[in-house]
């Protein structure tokens, strides 16, 4: 193995700027171990990963389930044979994947990453209603290739690149602009106005918490106003579970908690623990007519990646980890962090579920992430792993691995609660 200096050269000197690595420090750590909420050093130091791949590894490092389920799919020898064929692997996890999505959505469409999802449900929308017009919410994210790109906000990502911004309309999100029925009335005139002209949309894409904008949660109210406006003009409804899906709101999805069945469900991350796989899920009308080979690529349905996936499912099931999630690390969060709300500069504290943002802002109200940053560096300090987040890089956000337990999550919130003091 390369040792950490080399690492960190080659890395340097290679690897393409548009990288993260080095955006928060230039020495971050090269870490060569993982175990449970842990990532080690090659020395031996431990970090408390409250990071998770970016809400990958919700089931932690190293999980034993996880091992064993890659350990299965290597003795077969297959690590591919592309979708001309069939898996026992990924026949697997369709069979797992019913057990958790709305009835109705019997068709599953495997790929690679989050934003190639968001590219099959457009495409798969395009296809079934034969219109070309899409929806998306202002802080909304789905990904940076083009198509997702075209529906994700925040211009400093958009604008160098030519977007499909001719066929997208962008509605307000409700939350700390805007509020729920505001948000409603926008949809509803935005409807109204295109159904008049013959121009719907093919589809409407929506989080039910924007989470990479800084956790902000569509009230659930709000979420079955939109799903009831989109069935009355009959404009399918896509809900990007990427982040918040695989039990990181203490539900399966973050749709659940607003008990509505969207026509479309895209999925990602925490599914297969870190290996390349995602998930577009809906009914027949939209996954069960397009011809063979209109949407495809070569590593979708990986064996190992769908391994990891069926492991994921059953060890959340098995092991209660939705009842993890809302009987501890959310309680936990809450009565840690909410207190902070009365700290001078912390503009919000929002907690959904196994997740948590603390938004800063400066004297003048304006988001801060100058002081963000610096909180993030002080926990890489203290051995903690923080995410950056919001739509101007204003919070740091807490994304534990839903296997965490109490008392180690409760010492990180410690420490950042005396270097959200110390940094005021």
């Amino acid at each position: 193995m390369i040792d950490p200096d080399t690492t960190l050269h080659l890395t340097r000197a290679h690897e393409s700027t548009a990288a993260n690595t080095f955006r928060l420090v230039s020495d971050p750590p090269v870490f060569v171990r993982g175990e449970g909420p842990w990532l080690i050093t090659a020395d031996g130091t431990r970090y408390l990963d409250l990071v998770c791949g970016s809400a990958t590894t919700s089931l932690g490092h190293a999980h034993p389930a996880h091992m064993a389920a890659l350990q299965e799919a290597l003795a077969t020898g297959i690590l591919h044979t592309g979708t001309r064929l069939p898996s026992p692997f990924r026949a697997a996890l369709y069979d797992h994947l019913q057990a958790i999505l709305p009835p109705g959505l019997t068709r599953i469409q495997l790929l690679n990453s989050g934003a190639e999802a968001v590219e099959a449900a457009i495409k798969a929308a395009q296809y079934a209603t034969g219109r070309s017009r899409l929806v998306a919410f202002d802080g909304g994210y789905h990904g940076r290739t083009l198509g997702a790109l075209s529906l994700t906000s925040g211009p400093r990502i958009r604008a160098p690149f030519h977007l499909l911004e001719g066929n997208v309309d962008i509605l307000p999100y409700p939350g700390t602009m805007v509020s729920a029925d505001q948000a409603l009335a926008a949809a509803q005139a935005l409807f109204a106005a295109r159904a008049a002209t013959g121009d719907l949309p093919a589809l409407v894409l929506i989080e039910a918490v924007q989470a990479v904008s800084g956790l902000i949660p569509a009230p659930p109210a709000f979420l079955a106003g939109l799903a009831d406006l989109c069935r009355r003009h009959d404009i399918p409804l896509a809900l990007d579970e990427i982040w918040n899906g695989i039990g990181r709101t203490g539900l399966w999805f973050g749709f659940d908690h607003a008990a509505i069945s969207p026509d479309l469900v895209i999925m990602g991350k925490a599914l297969s623990g870190g290996l390349p796989l995602s998930v577009v899920a809906a009914g027949e009308r939209f996954l069960g007519q397009w011809p063979a080979g209109m949407h495809t690529s070569t590593f979708q349905g990986n064996p190992l990646a769908c391994a990891m996936a069926v492991a994921t499912l059953e060890t959340i099931g098995a092991d209660g980890l939705l009842a993890n999630v809302r009987d501890v690390i959310a309680p936990v969060l809450a009565a840690a962090l909410q207190p902070l709300r009365s700290q001078h500069g912390v503009g919000d504290v929002r907690i959904a579920g196994a997740q948590a943002a603390i938004a800063f802002c400066d004297s003048a109200g304006q988001p801060d992430p100058h002081r963000a940053a610096a909180l993030q560096r002080a926990l890489l300090d203290q051995h903690i792993l923080a995410y950056g987040g919001g739509r101007s890089g204003e919070c740091v956000m807490i994304v534990p691995p839903l296997i965490i337990g109490k008392q180690p999550l409760s010492d990180a919130l410690d420490m950042l609660i005396s270097g959200v003091a110390a940094s005021g």
